[in-house]
């Protein structure tokens, strides 16, 4: 389980452009479940999902994996315990342009102890369930939005997380993208795995198992 409690971030603090992100900010969210952050944009969902997951540093507050404050442990720690056991997918999908998308995919392994062309069935298994599979070799500027968007889920799960965050995963893609999306999702809930996200697509909250919604930083 992750437990937030009293989480808040605030950006420049003490200069005249001082700007409180989240303000004492607590929530739980299950093991093996979906949770959707929601809310107008700039309310904070962004900065709270990278909070949890240990991209930002909170101004203050307490963040809990299974009962132990993370924020208490060292960077190095925090660093690896997210190589480990989380897999991002980020808004603005951040794949690199020079490389192919089973390259891309593999990106991430290199940080660990493994060799990273270990994992190619693996992805190209996974690129074979989101439909493109046949896109493997291509590189990014070669592939649509919605493939793109796959691209970077297969990215996240390349290492088999068991938390999954994800920032508004549907916002630039297309309707049977977004289907498919969908599917991941609660398939990865079948699976054990625990998917947080932030997202204004009602379809996308229908899957969730709750939903928290924000209003100029708070929990509303």
């Amino acid at each position: 389980m992750i437990e937030v409690r009293n989480l808040t971030k605030i950006f420049n603090r003490g200069k005249f452009n001082e700007t409180a992100a989240v303000v004492d900010v607590s929530l739980k969210v299950k093991d093996r479940s979906i949770v959707a952050l929601t809310g107008p944009s700039g309310c904070g969902k962004t900065t709270l999902l990278s909070m949890i997951g240990l991209i930002l540093t909170p101004t203050s507050g307490e963040i809990l994996y299974d009962g132990e404050n993370v924020l208490l442990a060292s960077d190095f720690w925090r660093t690896m315990f997210r190589r480990q056991s989380f897999g991002f997918i980020f808004q603005h999908i951040n794949l690199l342009p020079q490389y192919t998308t089973l390259e891309n995919i593999l990106l991430p392994l290199y940080s660990s102890d493994v060799d990273p062309w270990e994992y190619e069935g693996k992805a190209r298994e996974w690129l074979s369930r989101l439909g493109i599979a046949d896109r493997a070799e291509h590189l990014v500027e070669q592939l649509s939005g919605g493939e793109q968007q796959r691209a970077a889920f297969v990215r996240a799960l390349i290492k088999d997380p068991k938390y999954v965050f994800a920032d508004e995963p549907t916002v630039f893609v297309d309707e049977e993208t977004s289907r498919i999306i969908y599917k991941v999702f609660s398939s990865l809930r079948d699976s054990g795995k625990t998917v947080l996200l932030s997202t204004h697509d009602p379809e996308l909250m229908k899957i969730a198992d709750e939903t928290y919604r924000f209003c100029k930083g708070r929990l509303v």
